[in-house]
């Protein structure tokens, strides 16, 4: 059920960057690079999400680390 959505969120990434590439080329450097850095990092979740066997999620890391340090009884 993710990936047809994930495959979903990399299509509408491409149409936005041909769509809107005339726009982002006439703003301001810190806009666009702005712009292009969050076009990367969807995208590189995107990949590690759909090329990985295993996934790590971030909760679960921290969940390990916090038993760690909390007592329990």
């Amino acid at each position: 059920m993710i990936k047809p959505l994930l495959f979903t969120y990399l299509g509408m990434v491409i149409v936005v960057v041909l769509m809107d590439f005339r726009h982002l080329k006439q703003t301001a450097h810190i806009n666009r690079w702005l712009s292009y850095g969050l076009i990367a990092l969807g995208t590189g979740i995107w990949l590690y999400v759909t090329h990985l066997s295993k996934t790590v999620f971030l909760s679960v890391w921290i969940s390990h680390v916090i038993q760690r340090l909390l007592p329990l009884p």
